[in-house]
This record gives C-alpha cells, sequence and structure tokens, in this order.
C-alpha cells in the first residue's frame, strides 16, 4: 500500500468490501494529514456501506489544501475539493460523512450500484434526505451533479440489502409495477404473519429476495423448514410467493422474466426498459 507499510498475512481475505477497507484504512494511517480524508468508495467502505459493482482498484482520498486537480496513480486517486469539508472520524481515520459519500458515489460510479449504497446508507441511518439535499445543493454545476440528483431520486431507505435494491432498480427499469417495501402481512384476526420484501397489493402477489447466506451452516435446514412454514402462512393469506436470488440477474431478464409471469403481466404491454 506504501513503502515501509506491512500488512500481516490474511488481513485482506474475505469480501472485496473489506479488503478494500483494509486498504484504504492503511493508507489513511500511514499519510494522517489534517486536510484530508478518505472519499467515495474508501469512505463507503469504512462507514460500512457496500461497494458491491464499483471501483476499489484505488484508495480514493480528498484534500482540501491543495491547488485544484486530480493525482491518479495504480493505488491512489487524490482530488482537491472546494466545498466545505465534512468529515467524520470512522475507526480512528478521517472519512467524509456518509451523506457527501454518497453523493459523491453518486456523481461517478456506476447507477444501480450508488443506488444500492445509498439505500444502505438510509437504512443504516448514517444520513437523512435532508443531508443529502443539502449535498446536492452544493454540488450543483460540478461534474455528475445531475447523475447525482437522479440517483437520490431513486433511493428507499427500506432496503434492507444490495439485492433488494439491485432487484427493484432492474425491475422499475424493465416497466414492472414498482412495489412496496418490507410489508408486514396480518391474517383476518390480527395476528402478524410475516414481513416481506416486496408486495404488489393489486396483484396480491409477494416477493423474497434471497441472498447466499440465510440457509448456510449447521443451521441451514433449520432454517429452511422455518422458511417453509413462514411460506405456507403466506401463501393461506391467498398470496403468490415468488423467490429470485443473485443468479436471477445474470442477466437481469431472468428475474423480469418471472416476475411477468408472477404478476400475470403480458410483456407487449410492459413500458421499455431503459437504455
Amino acid at each position: 500500500m506504501a513503502p515501509g507499510v506491512l500488512a500481516p498475512a490474511g488481513l485482506f481475505d474475505g469480501s472485496p468490501e473489506e479488503r478494500h477497507r483494509q486498504l484504504a484504512l492503511m493508507w489513511a494511517r500511514h499519510n494522517a494529514n489534517p486536510h484530508r480524508a478518505l472519499s467515495g468508495v474508501s469512505a463507503a467502505a469504512v462507514l460500512g456501506l457496500p461497494v458491491w459493482g464499483l471501483d476499489v482498484r484505488r484508495v480514493v482520498a480528498v484534500d482540501w489544501g491543495r491547488a485544484p486537480g486530480t493525482r491518479t496513480s495504480s493505488r491512489l486517486h487524490l482530488v482537491s475539493d472546494r466545498r466545505p469539508p465534512a468529515v467524520v472520524d470512522t475507526d480512528g481515520v478521517p472519512v467524509t460523512a456518509a451523506a457527501r459519500t454518497v453523493v459523491d458515489v453518486a456523481r461517478s460510479g456506476a447507477r444501480i450500484p450508488a443506488i444500492a449504497l445509498g439505500d444502505s446508507a438510509l437504512h443504516q441511518g448514517l444520513c437523512t434526505r435532508d443531508d443529502l439535499a443539502g449535498e446536492l445543493d452544493l454540488v450543483v454545476g460540478m461534474t455528475g451533479a445531475a447523475r447525482a440528483r437522479t440517483v437520490v431520486a431513486s433511493l428507499d431507505g427500506r432496503a434492507e440489502s444490495v439485492l433488494e435494491s439491485r432487484s427493484r432498480i432492474e425491475l422499475a427499469d424493465a416497466g414492472l409495477p414498482r412495489p412496496e417495501l418490507q410489508v408486514e402481512l396480518f391474517d383476518r384476526l390480527g395476528r402478524f404473519i410475516a414481513r416481506v420484501d416486496m408486495y404488489w397489493q393489486k396483484e396480491r402477489v409477494v416477493g423474497e429476495a434471497d441472498g447466499n447466506l440465510k440457509y448456510r451452516g449447521s443451521d441451514a435446514r433449520a432454517a429452511i423448514l422455518r422458511e417453509k412454514e413462514r411460506t405456507d402462512r403466506i401463501h393461506d393469506l391467498g398470496y403468490r410467493v415468488t423467490r429470485w436470488g443473485w443468479k436471477h440477474l445474470t442477466p437481469p431478464t431472468l428475474l423480469t422474466s418471472q416476475l411477468r409471469t408472477a404478476l400475470a403481466i403480458d410483456p407487449a404491454n410492459v413500458n421499455p426498459p431503459r437504455p
């Protein structure tokens, strides 16, 4: 990461998010400077936000004390910034605050990954919509400002995972009806049955975005049985349940086709997807 800096074996094991987080922390601690902070994808990783689909090849940092411009190497992307600093201390290093981080990633990162990151920031309570609106005001006239405004308008803090965020946007891009998120279902006696990821009331369809971790480990069988009982109770209420995972998003047309069938939608009546 830097001359003379040694990393213990195994430090960079795990997810891309964790590897980038450790690299960013090492760089920040080795290059401590009162005018600098981790920013963009590096700030996101340290803040505990998902960086799926984003470029994590370089540590990203901002320097309020240098002349306008950028400096990029194989390991670092350093930018200057005319905005007032917005910094929080996380794990002992300065990083740009969550709202600034979301807007900065949205200005230059891929749209759906930026939405997933922003959803997570709202869901975790790291920032509010007012915070994001304030940051959008500060980037007016800057590169990527319009992109950031589009991303922020698409955020929904009810999403609980990257899979949910990506699924929601892929379905919207394909012109499918917008679901309600994280809806609680009750039986006729008012007893709680389940909280579901996505809910189409008119079509009486429930959508569940299942990640890969739910059924792993020694308790997998018990988890599968609990999930089956939960699904049976939802069926008893008269709802159809459709499930999907990451494999249904490679390509996304697998998911959109599955949902069209579940929602009984004629493809000829669906708006064309975004270009």
